[in-house]
């Protein structure tokens, strides 16, 4: 796989999650499930907060016309989940973003444990007060799932790291002098 190609997949990923979260809550709006209350989307919420961290690593701020293209898609199927979604979004990914930008020199599992330890629960706040009212039960559980779903791309991170570090770009060294 080329650099170009894991850029791509790795946008693919991130858009569809987004977009699968929010076709669920569409549908299925907030569920419960083994005594857990929350909307039915948070499963692909989870995994988009660990999938933006890796789209910012190849496309860097850019990530953000990711999360508008699918806001702007999501609108044209609801309005309210597509403005809970954005508001949410830019809240969340917002803190996502910096705790991630700032945590630059540290491993790939701590930025994400971090960003994600304070983006999630931000994120259900948000966005289930807005789509369906304050509702604890559905924020602590959209919180809670969002995290085991998020972290569910942990195993994948050793691999991801080392072929990340096989394709990137190297800095390019001083040529010798003779």
């Amino acid at each position: 796989m080329t650099i170009n190609q894991a850029k791509w997949l790795t946008a693919l990923i991130y858009t569809a999650s987004i977009l699968l979260g929010n076709l669920f809550v569409i549908w299925f709006g907030i569920v419960t499930f083994f005594g857990i209350t929350f909307p039915a989307g948070a499963v692909w919420i989870g995994l988009t907060f660990s999938a933006r961290d890796f789209v910012q690593r190849f496309w860097g701020h850019k990530v953000w016309y990711f999360m508008l293209g699918c806001t702007a898609i999501t609108v044209l199927l609801s309005w309210q989940v597509a403005l809970a979604s954005a508001v949410a979004f830019l809240g969340s990914e917002a803190v996502d973003w910096l705790i991630f930008t700032l945590m630059k020199n540290r491993s790939m599992k701590a930025r994400l444990a971090v960003s994600n330890t304070f983006s999630c629960p931000l994120d259900s706040l948000l966005f289930v007060t807005i789509a369906f009212g304050f509702n604890w039960p559905a924020i602590w559980g959209q919180a809670l799932v969002k995290y085991v779903s998020g972290y569910l791309a942990w195993p994948t991170i050793d691999a991801s790291e080392r072929f990340y570090r096989r394709i990137a770009p190297q800095p390019e060294q001083d040529a010798p002098e003779f």
